[in-house]
């Protein structure tokens, strides 16, 4: 790995900058990224489409594969993006090479964490209460421990895949930044989650419109009217369902991408590594004249 040949900026981010940094990144290496998404899109799109075709699956279905989908997903883009931004290139053979086994132990864990932060999520599901007893249960076991879970666990695929390509990137301080900075890193998460959830919904509507004007193929907003049932188009419909999956799997790698800058941000505030890394870069370069 050359440290004089890094990709990114190495300078404090702000949650905007990270997005802007992620939608750069994903523009310049939309093949290796849009190969990767696609590899998951289109047999979860598919699953969606047939089960609530024909047994009839509603929303919560399409919302629950597309979030364990996104885990695995979430590993493969964060494996080739860290490669790419230490100079290294960002291909399918690059990001498995000899990193199979840790690539399948950290979707493990990553399916495994995403089940521990969604599972106080069947109280709500199975439990019959009312809507305020709802909203207490909501806040008090969901979003505590699952904002917690969440900061605490975020940055382990980035540690882990940074850690393996050089030992200079290696840290054990992990846990301690992510304590210290909590507040900052909620922000900028919920900054993240706002700008993809305006985004899906931007694509969601543009797809939806294009297919309608292009090929006369009316998914969701040609079909409301007078007659149209909002609600059962939003829950039950499955063309409706499987683009609304289609455009989320779309938008996951630029906010999956922002939190990797994010954790990038994050070392450069604590530990310096706007410095390390450009004295191993120039060490690297007297070497390489010597």
């Amino acid at each position: 790995m050359r440290f004089d040949q890094v990709q990114i900026r190495l300078e404090p981010l702000s949650a905007s900058n990270c997005l802007d940094l992620a939608v750069l990144f994903a523009g310049r290496y939309i093949k290796p990224v849009m190969q990767l998404t696609f590899a998951f899109a289109v047999p979860c799109c598919a699953a969606v489409y047939l089960l609530s075709y024909y047994d009839e699956l509603e929303l919560d279905f399409a919302a629950l594969l597309l979030y364990f989908a996104t885990a695995p997903l979430g590993v493969w883009l964060v494996t080739g993006a860290a490669a790419a931004s230490f100079g290294e290139p960002f291909l399918w053979s690059s990001v498995a090479r000899g990193r199979w086994m840790m690539i399948v132990r950290m979707c493990g864990w990553s399916l495994l964490l995403r089940a521990l932060i969604g599972s106080t999520l069947g109280v709500l599901f199975f439990a019959e209460w009312s809507s305020s007893v709802r909203i207490v249960v909501t806040i008090g076991l969901v979003l505590f421990p699952g904002i917690w879970l969440a900061l605490r666990n975020g940055f382990f695929v980035e540690r882990r895949v940074l850690g393996r390509l050089s030992h200079h990137l290696h840290e054990t301080r992990g846990s301690k930044l992510m304590r210290k900075r909590s507040s900052d890193l909620f922000g900028s998460a919920l900054l993240i989650i706002i700008f993809c959830v305006l985004l899906w919904c931007v694509l969601f509507i543009a797809c939806d419109l294009l297919m309608y004007f292009l090929f006369q193929i009316p998914v969701f907003i040609p079909r409301i009217g007078p007659d149209g049932d909002l609600w059962f188009l939003l829950g039950g419909d499955p063309k409706v369902l499987t683009l609304m999956m289609f455009c989320g799997f779309l938008v996951y790698p630029i906010g999956r991408l922002a939190w990797f800058f994010t954790y990038i941000d994050l070392r450069v505030r604590r530990d310096c590594w706007d410095m390390e890394l450009q004295l191993l870069g120039e060490a690297q370069r007297l070497e390489g004249q010597a």
